[in-house]
């Protein structure tokens, strides 16, 4: 097998990302308002797992696709004398979509990793470590900060004037909240939605999820109990009262969070909200499409199918 053949095999491997991408990109942004409602009805770490998922799920689709179908269907029914013909248009520009779209969430997922350690770095050179609940913090000399900062080995970061307005039992719900951030690795999260190429923007699914993420670390550091509920709903309102903070780093996930207002009226008086996310429907389902997929057959009809839009 030449060059050709292979140079052949990354164009069409690209083209196909991009069509697989936007297609699902502008299926979700079209049923986003659906999905939404649905997460509503579950418990807010399920929640944010599922809109997490929809969220990357363009680009993750469209990798599937390319090393599940593509490139095999390319492998076994290609022939290698096909590699002297030219590619079409659309493949062209398809391939030009794809090129781009990876490079601009390479270099914003890269920015964003550089800046956000740059403003860890600088955090620890002038902080001071200390123990609250059990969780080694870094007291920082700025100005309304209570932050996860940090992707593999993320540290919580307050300032002196959240110290001095919150309670011992309120800072330790404070921290309790972002040690639960830490603990559903969140800011791993918005780094791999950054990293995760889309043409369709999907922002009610990454609001929603920003909400639900606020919500799960809301319950895990509560755990149910009404008195380390009511210590979380007062710091945030404390917290609030100092006014704007520092701008903090694109990978760092405040206390505040979204949606303020609902938070605290949801720690005062609860949430009555249940259901979990269906695991076992959602595996079968995979299983039966994983069953159908992998067929000579199916591979046969995807290689006939991307001939004909991308040749």
């Amino acid at each position: 097998m030449n060059t050709a053949y292979f140079l052949r095999l990354a164009g069409f491997s690209l083209a196909s990302f991009f069509a697989v991408n936007v297609l699902t990109g502008l299926l979700l942004a079209l049923l986003s308002p659906k999905a939404i409602r649905f997460a509503e009805g579950m418990k807010a770490k399920s929640a944010a797992r599922l809109l997490f998922a929809l969220k990357i799920a363009p680009a993750a689709i469209g990798v599937f696709a390319v090393f599940a179908l593509c490139i095999p269907s390319y492998l076994w029914l290609e022939p290698e004398s096909a590699a002297s013909e030219e590619l079409g248009i659309f493949c062209l520009l398809s391939m030009g979509g794809a090129v781009a779209l990876w490079l601009w969430a390479i270099w914003q997922s890269c920015f964003a990793i550089v800046k956000s350690e740059r403003y860890l770095e600088s955090c620890a050179a002038i902080g001071k470590k200390r123990s609250i609940a059990g969780e080694n913090v870094l007291v920082v000399r700025t100005e309304r900060t209570t932050v996860l900062a940090g992707l593999l080995r993320p540290v919580i970061l307050i300032s002196p004037d959240v110290l001095a307005v919150l309670s011992r039992e309120q800072l330790e719900a404070a921290v309790r909240h972002e040690r639960s951030h830490a603990a559903a690795r969140d800011n791993l999260k918005r780094l791999a939605m950054l990293l995760a190429p889309e043409l369709v923007p999907l922002r009610r699914i990454d609001q929603a999820w920003r909400r639900y993420s606020e919500w799960a670390a809301d319950d895990c550091a509560v755990a149910g109990n009404r008195r380390r509920s009511m210590a979380l709903a007062e710091a945030l309102v404390r917290v609030a009262r100092l006014g704007g903070g520092p701008q903090m780093a694109p990978l760092a996930t405040p206390l505040l969070g979204e949606d303020l207002a609902a938070r605290v009226d949801r720690l005062i008086h609860g949430d009555t909200r249940r259901r979990s996310l269906p695991w076992k429907p959602i595996v079968l389902s995979l299983a039966i499409c994983a069953a159908i997929l992998f067929r000579p057959s199916t591979l046969d009809m995807v290689h006939r199918v991307l001939e004909k839009l991308i040749d």
